[in-house]
């Protein structure tokens, strides 16, 4: 901001009277009616069951290309022995978090006019993305113990959804492989999360997309196979108005951001939630960046 005795009172103002409420992330993408009814399914199975799963999601030539492109991010994954801290118990997989900061890969699948649909479907028009993660569970990872991803927020159940949880899959999704465990409609139970109940495994071919509810009781399954890894990139949606689980404000360089679509740098977080929550000094919080940028 410049020094007081340069300050512009009336441009102060201008910025005051001119607040506006932001567009939503959706306000230009047009589904056609067939999508829009797939759309719809999706929708309607996450708010009925707690999840979803939409084959063919990535093309078999794009699915190639993510492959390729993530390749040494996946080298970057690993195993840890947990020796019963945390959780989690046994061998458990590390996943790469911080996406956006190290790689190009995701960035247009972060921003698919479908996905983003579907989200707003399940959480309604004031959402960004939360954290973006890398996954390889390797042969030898134990399953994780059911949970919900919504329980770092103290709130009371039940209550709206919170989170909107995606996983992309690389690999075919197998239960041998560690296929995610899922307990279908425990979105909408308020009890404690339960370790011995039946589980469902959300097994699906490559290139599809499993979308579900924060508050799902659900857990990576255990990779008893020989050889096979469980390739998938794990995009976390949540409420604009929370915290995100990962601060991208600081995770992301700033040459990164710079260079990101308006849509992608609006979704990991310079969007305001209102006529006012979000931006800065009565500014855009994108046009903000910009300006300070250079």
């Amino acid at each position: 901001m410049a020094e007081t005795n340069e300050f512009d009172f009336a441009e102060y103002v201008r910025r005051v009277e001119s607040l506006e409420a932001p567009e939503k992330l959706t306000s230009d993408i047009e589904l056609s009616a067939g999508q829009a009814a797939l759309r719809d399914k999706t929708v309607a199975e996450v708010k009925a069951q707690g999840y979803s799963i939409l084959e063919g999601f990535l093309e078999s030539d794009r699915l190639d290309e993510v492959r390729r492109e993530l390749e040494p991010i996946f080298r970057m994954t690993g195993k840890r022995d947990t020796k019963g801290r945390g959780r989690h118990s046994g061998i458990q997989a590390v996943h790469v978090h911080n996406l956006f900061a190290k790689t190009r890969a995701a960035d247009e699948i972060a921003i698919d006019p479908m996905l983003l649909m579907i989200i707003e479907g399940v959480l309604g028009p004031q959402f960004q993305m939360s954290v973006a993660t890398a996954m390889c569970p390797e042969p030898g990872i134990d399953p994780q113990h059911l949970h919900q991803d919504d329980g770092h927020y103290p709130l009371p159940r039940p209550h709206m959804p919170l989170i909107a949880n995606t996983l992309i899959a690389l690999d075919d999704f197998t239960r041998e492989n560690g296929a995610t465990m899922v307990v279908p409609g425990s979105h909408k139970w308020t009890r404690a999360v339960e370790l011995d109940v039946q589980v469902v495994y959300a097994e699906m071919p490559a290139g599809s997309l499993l979308v579900f509810d924060g508050a799902l009781w659900h857990g990576g399954g255990g990779n008893t196979t020989r050889d096979r890894r469980r390739r998938s990139i794990n995009l976390n949606f949540n409420l604009s108005w929370l915290r995100q689980q990962e601060n991208q404000y600081i995770g992301i360089p700033r040459k990164v951001w710079l260079s990101l679509p308006v849509r992608l740098q609006r979704l990991l977080g310079l969007q305001k939630v209102n006529f006012l929550y979000g931006s800065v000094d009565y500014t855009d919080p994108l046009e903000y960046f910009k300006k300070i940028s250079g």
